[in-house]
């Protein structure tokens, strides 16, 4: 029987946790198979504990850690918002459709992944469109 923990690539990865009162978000960063940066439910962890626990759960949970999706980053953030221009958009409402778009604050393009740079997108060409339709 293997009891030692899967390698994993270095990169970031997430995963939910159940509590006894509620469940928590841990991320984690690593770099040659160890934990080097780490938050709980968005605050950071430091010290050595927390690093033996996400140790713990890659050994026995290693199925319920996904990469963190990549950032589209600060170039075709550049597009988004050029396209958002020419649909009318003030420079603060790319902001906005963003955070229509995915349900949450958004307050960098750069930071969206493909998926969320996508949805933005599809829902700012559509509702924005139809707007510039109709007002015309």
């Amino acid at each position: 029987m293997n009891d030692s923990a899967p390698t994993l690539p270095d990169g970031t990865y997430t995963y939910t946790k159940a509590g006894i009162y509620q469940d928590h978000t841990i991320t984690a960063q690593l770099q040659g198979g160890r934990p080097t940066l780490g938050s709980l439910n968005g605050e950071p962890m430091s010290g050595t504990f927390w690093q033996g626990v996400v140790l713990l759960d890659l050994g026995r949970i290693p199925s319920f850690f996904t990469p963190a999706p990549q950032p589209i980053g600060k170039a075709r953030a550049c597009r988004l918002h050029k396209i958002l221009s020419r649909l009318g958009l003030g420079h603060a409402d790319h902001y906005r459709a963003a955070s229509a778009a995915l349900a949450r604050e958004v307050d960098s393009l750069a930071a969206l992944s493909e998926s969320e740079g996508r949805k933005v997108w599809n829902y700012a060409r559509r509702v924005y469109s139809a707007y510039r339709l109709t007002a015309a």
